[in-house]
């Protein structure tokens, strides 16, 4: 039988007066995917992306020579089909007259509660899985050294061994990330916005880049690195030492559709005057194309 809230299992809510009844209720900071997610509607079952390689430099054009004709390349191809989500709750008209404390009716609320951490859960995974499962649109992993770019040229978004966090590996994630090209191997002059890092480097992620001087050693040498970066914590990042640059918004493909934005909706059951509510929402996330992200999973 489905969950019911009822009075039976909820006896010190009607029958108890004078206690502190809690359902937590947190001032939460903002959430983090959104933030860092290109955020766009869908109104498809399904969406698609597809990359477009570029064309290489320009070559010298002699007196008289006749220009050379150069074509782009149709890249990869990325389908996103979109989840829907969806959770309820349920109480008898007896557990809801009788609640003392009115914790029955934030019933929505705490779904709402459970769609924002099930969303930061289902972006943040990205991430988590950045070196071992899930594939843009060349086949690869987020951060791996083997990608391809549209016109077949290798190229990588991470350290060929992986590195903690410090001055020297982000000063050279930083150097690695400038040297990103497109699919005719042209430079792609973006720098990274965000240092995303899980709670356990928050404080050192906030030393590397906020000190005036270097912070891991007492040369007194200035930190090149001061303001360049924001460092984002997220919660939801689950190993304890990868850490990833990405470049802001609209320079890298993180993407995030929503199909269907989070509603509820709320009925009384004729037969049982049981009470019930429901939350649903329907979206896909994901990326194509890996540019404008580098990432390392910590020695």
């Amino acid at each position: 039988m489905a969950a019911i809230h009822e009075t039976s299992a909820w006896s010190n809510h009607v029958t108890l007066r004078g206690i502190d009844a809690l359902i937590f209720e947190f001032e939460e900071k903002p959430a983090v995917g959104r933030k860092l997610f290109n955020v766009k509607s869908s109104s498809e079952y399904r969406e698609h992306s597809l990359t477009v390689g570029g064309v290489g430099l320009m070559p010298v054009v002699a007196e008289g020579e006749a220009i050379s004709y150069v074509a782009m390349n149709e890249g990869f191809l990325k389908t996103y089909t979109h989840v829907d989500y969806g959770s309820g709750m349920r109480v008898t008209r007896r557990m809801k007259r009788d609640d003392l404390y009115g914790t029955m009716a934030k019933q929505a609320r705490e779904l709402g509660r459970s769609w924002r951490a099930t969303e930061e859960t289902l972006l943040a995974n990205h991430l988590n899985n950045a070196f071992s499962s899930g594939t843009g649109g060349d086949g690869q992993y987020l951060c791996v050294t083997t990608h391809v770019r549209e016109d077949g040229t290798a190229a990588s978004n991470t350290f060929s061994s992986a590195a903690d966090l410090s001055q020297t590996p982000l000063e050279q994630a930083m150097i690695d990330f400038s040297d990103f090209r497109d699919g005719g191997s042209k430079r792609i002059t973006i720098d990274p916005a965000n240092l995303v890092v899980p709670k356990e480097l928050k404080f050192k992620a906030i030393r590397l880049v906020g000190s005036t001087h270097n912070s891991e050693d007492d040369t007194n040498a200035i930190n090149p690195i001061k303001g360049m970066l924001e460092v984002v914590d997220w919660n939801y990042l689950t190993d304890s030492d990868a850490w990833f640059l990405l470049a802001a918004k609209g320079d890298h493909d993180m993407t995030l559709y929503d199909r269907e934005k989070p509603w509820t909706d709320y009925e009384v059951d004729f037969d049982t005057k049981d009470n019930k509510v429901t939350l649903m929402a329907a979206q896909s996330s994901g990326w194509n194309d890996w540019k404008g992200i580098f990432g390392t999973a910590g020695a």
